[in-house]
């Protein structure tokens, strides 16, 4: 592999944060795709790299509070479980530097419990060793909600009133709606145009809200299915600029709402997105997503990471390939759905010996 032209995620640590008591994990300049049980973290380690990103365009100041979506209130980053003085921890290597940010506890201890949840926690700043990395644009984070169909007057009434929706959703409706590069290049303009063929219509807008424009009829974006928005989700983000060279894109759950039937044109966009310089990050409960990623994967770098809970808070394990992947909690409930199906038709009780 040729040396990496633009900086990349390389390392997360992470210490009594969330899910994790004491985890380390290793990531590829390509793809790196994350699974895992309910509960472990996935979305986790997607948002804390996410709001580090945007920290060092920001000054420094800690995104985690919109980021995670906490009440001000409350230390809800440091692992259940823990001691009450302990703080949430996070550290990394990004390109040539490392960072490392806290979430204290509260400040104020007392005997009384509802004294002490309303202390204030202290988030402290981000550290860094060697120069802050030079970004050119915004990380991109597709959260697991389609924002797509949500765009008309979000960001203005997230910005002035409390709603139930965490800074992702305001920062993707934000780049969906920033203007479009007058010139792309070629690989770009191919993913487009491949990408437009299979939401067979170009993408307007009028507004702050999209539409689907056909040769027959002009569809508000609401009215369009939830799969073909991710589709557009992705063709306005390359038109804008927002996904190419040196960007960095957090996809949590990209099969949410996705037919089978497009997810291989989903996972070939990704790929491509990657060959072009885009450090993907993925979150996922699908089968078919990881199999087709592994099915299309050619001399591509990508990174297979399994959680799984453990007596001490989420394991981690990591894998250069879909086969070595273990444990593989999908794949398993994929077999077992096929062994009862077995069993049902031959009335023989199948054993299969699960991934451990």
């Amino acid at each position: 592999m040729s040396e990496q032209p633009f900086p990349t995620h390389k390392e997360l640590e992470l210490e009594n944060f969330t899910a994790f008591e004491r985890a380390k994990l290793s990531f590829v300049p390509g793809v790196n795709a994350i699974i895992g049980e309910n509960g472990t973290g996935k979305t986790h380690i997607l948002k804390v790299l996410y709001a580090v990103h945007l920290s060092w365009l920001r000054y420094g100041h800690p995104q985690l509070v919109m980021v995670f979506q906490l009440d001000q209130s409350n230390s809800q980053l440091i692992r259940n479980g823990g001691l009450r003085r302990e703080s949430a921890d996070a550290g990394g290597v990004f390109g040539d530097t490392t960072w490392r940010i806290s979430a204290m506890p509260p400040l104020i201890e007392s005997e009384d419990p509802e004294i002490s949840s309303n202390a204030t926690p202290s988030f402290g700043v981000v550290l860094y060793s060697g120069d802050i990395p030079e970004q050119s644009s915004m990380p991109v984070f597709i959260p697991a909600i389609d924002m797509m169909a949500h765009t008309k007057g979000f960001v203005s009434t997230f910005d002035n009133y409390r709603i139930d929706f965490d800074l992702t959703h305001r920062e993707i409706v934000s780049l969906l709606l920033s203007p479009e590069k007058r010139e792309l290049d070629e690989p770009a303009m191919k993913l487009v145009a491949d990408l437009t063929a299979i939401l067979g219509g170009t993408l307007e807008l009028q507004g702050e809200r999209f539409y689907l424009a056909t040769e027959s009829t002009r569809l508000p974006m609401p009215s369009v299915a939830e799969g073909l928005r991710k589709i557009a989700t992705l063709i306005r983000l390359v038109q804008t600029g927002w996904l190419g060279p040196g960007s960095t894109l957090f996809w949590d759950e990209p099969e949410v709402n996705l037919n089978p039937i497009l997810m291989d044109e989903v996972v070939g966009a990704i790929l491509a997105l990657s060959r072009a310089g885009v450090q993907v990050f993925l979150a996922t409960h699908s089968y078919v997503i990881l199999k087709e990623l592994d099915l299309q994967l050619g001399n591509d770098e990508a990174r297979f990471i399994s959680l799984r809970h453990g007596p001490n808070g989420t394991e981690v394990s990591s894998f250069s390939s879909f086969s070595e992947l273990v444990p593989n909690a999908i794949l398993d409930q994929y077999s077992s759905l096929y062994d009862r199906e077995l069993a049902r038709a031959t009335g023989r009780k199948i054993v299969r010996e699960q991934s451990s």
